[in-house]
């Protein structure tokens, strides 16, 4: 149903007078902030790398070379790493082996 134009609107006196302001606050931009805020009891974590034990990376992305039971105990033992599945030597993979050439044949 169309309203028509708003002078040809019949509104009482009482509702006409009335003054409707603007909201006073506005909703932020962008889009809203999923999780939680922590308290302030909370610790915040550091990330460090099981590999070198440097702060700010993790193991995947590291570029320096492994620290082999050297440092901090986190760092994980030989026994422990991923080995080469060819000659199962730590400190390659099977794309890079030595030893791939003599195993395949």
């Amino acid at each position: 149903m169309p309203v028509g134009h708003p002078s040809s609107w019949v509104v009482s006196s009482d509702i006409a007078e009335r003054v409707v302001l603007n909201p006073k606050t506005k909703r932020q931009s962008g889009r809203p902030m999923e999780g939680r805020h922590a308290s302030s009891s909370e610790r915040t974590t550091t990330q460090s790398c099981r590999r070198c034990g440097q702060s700010g990376h993790n193991s995947r992305r590291c570029s320096n070379p492994p620290l082999i039971n050297e440092g901090p105990s986190r760092i994980v033992p030989e026994e422990y790493r991923r080995k080469c599945s060819v000659c199962h030597q730590v400190g390659h993979n099977k794309q890079t082996c030595p030893h791939k050439e003599s195993a395949d044949e």
